[in-house]
């Protein structure tokens, strides 16, 4: 199906109102089961579906929706052969608030002609450069915090990959200048105003996060399109310089404000995604010594003190790890979509322009696809076990389909030359009997940041 015969008219409807037909539960009056989703929501997907079967209704505060489970379902939306799911109508109220124009939030032929503007910057070649630079970003950081003392992980790693990303991403040399700050904290603010309830733009709330998070949006926003004209003119290799660089099919520019857009989505999804996988990591290997000497085992045999590119292919252990801390929990919680025309779901009647969730977490943990589901085991990940491979749509930390994220090779990347780094400069451990409550949204971390107590490797 074409671009010329999709009928463009379902970006102008309004969302479907009514799922009383299909089952499932409305929750609280105004409020739905929004609280719970936000809380527990891998309790809420789990009643859902043994209640209701793999396509349940629930609502979100007075949008109802459409919780769905299961790889046959997923390989169904993902793949989309009939152009049956936007998943630009699907984050319109929610992601596209602060990332209009990324490439999550937009469909079919003109998301296939916008993944072009990425073309350079995550090719082989150009991955491999990035490296030696986030190597040198990394180390400054995780050399300093040994001497910390009540060293909590999460802020720290949040604190280093925006160096990597200021550096990798937007060409910033001085980390501990002006610009990098205000983009550090521009970034926060746009974090924070994703989870704001309060949806108003108005001065007489001037502390409301949403009016912030809109605000820093703004300023980022300028930024980057204050530096599109210069970067077009040098020769720099960050992907900013290179995206903007980059021409559509007709030889032309990308629009300045398609470049900013897309910028400002992949530091995003680049940042925050990885953020929550190393915290996951640290946390399980922190609670598992074997297992840590056995990933450092790997690092040592390497006898380098970074890793090159060409080194990430044989980092089986960093990689059954990296894989298994997605599984247990994916940096993305949620995959929305929006039906376009009446469909059909496992054999459930749903109608046009209603919100689809799909929540990989679900899937990772069924055990119809997945050994003792609840473990940590990297080992279900080998080449002997292989369990990612039961069914292609099992394991989904990054989507799939058109819409299967472009960064995740470099994701990959950047976890293990991380973990590289760590597992040779110290050993560490969590607090005894540590059992950390989870926040979900915007992205999976410990509440309390991952508390460690790190010990110094002596060379």
């Amino acid at each position: 199906m074409t671009k010329a015969n999709i009928d463009l008219s379902y970006q102008q409807r309004p969302y479907n109102k009514d799922l009383s037909a299909i089952a499932g539960e409305d929750g609280l009056p105004l409020l739905g089961t929004t609280l719970e989703l936000i809380k527990t929501p891998y309790a809420l997907v789990d009643r859902l579906y043994k209640t209701y079967g793999p396509v349940a209704r629930s609502r979100i505060l007075t949008q109802p929706y459409l919780m769905v489970s299961g790889a046959d379902i997923n390989q169904m939306i993902f793949l989309d052969s009939d152009k049956n799911f936007s998943a630009a109508m699907g984050y319109k109220e929610s992601l596209a608030q602060f990332y209009s124009g990324g490439l999550l939030v937009r469909d079919f032929d003109d998301h296939k002609m916008h993944r072009r503007i990425f073309q350079t910057a995550f090719k082989n070649d150009t991955l491999s450069s990035y490296a030696e630079v986030m190597n040198g970003v990394m180390k400054k950081n995780i050399d300093c915090w040994g001497q910390q003392q009540d060293f909590h992980f999460f802020p720290a790693v949040k604190t280093t990959l925006l160096d990597v990303a200021a550096q990798i991403f937007l060409g910033i040399e001085d980390l501990n200048g002006n610009e990098a700050q205000r983009i550090a904290n521009t970034f926060e603010d746009i974090s924070q105003g994703m989870m704001g309830l309060i949806h108003w733009d108005t001065p007489l709330l001037p502390f409301c996060k949403w009016r912030k998070g809109k605000q820093a949006k703004c300023y980022m926003e300028g930024y980057l399109i204050s530096q599109i004209a210069e970067r077009r003119l040098n020769d720099k290799s960050d992907i900013f310089s290179l995206i903007c660089k980059e021409r559509d099919e007709n030889g032309d520019y990308f629009s300045d404000a398609d470049i900013a857009s897309h910028i400002d989505f992949l530091l995003f999804a680049a940042h925050d995604t990885t953020t929550s996988n190393l915290s996951y990591i640290m946390q399980y290997l922190g609670q598992d010594k074997t297992l840590q000497d056995k990933a450092r085992a790997e690092c040592q045999a390497k006898n380098k003190a970074f890793l090159a590119f060409d080194d990430l292919k044989d980092m089986h252990e960093l990689q059954k790890i990296h894989y298994e801390a997605l599984r247990m929990h994916p940096s993305v919680m949620m995959l929305l979509r929006r039906t376009i025309r009446d469909c059909e779901i496992a054999g459930v009647h749903v109608p046009a322009d209603t919100i689809i969730n799909v929540f990989p977490q679900y899937t990772h943990r069924m055990e119809e696809y997945w050994q003792a589901p609840e473990k940590f085991d990297p080992e279900r990940f080998s080449d002997e076990r292989a369990e990612h491979k039961r069914h292609p749509f099992a394991f989904i930390p990054f989507g799939g389909g058109a819409h299967k994220c472009i960064g995740l090779h470099f994701a990959g990347m950047l976890t293990k030359c991380f973990m590289h780094q760590m597992l040779l400069t110290y050993e560490w451990q969590v607090p005894e009997g540590y059992a950390p409550e989870h926040q979900v949204f915007p992205m999976p971390k410990q509440k309390d940041d991952l508390p460690l107590q790190l010990k110094r490797i002596q060379h």
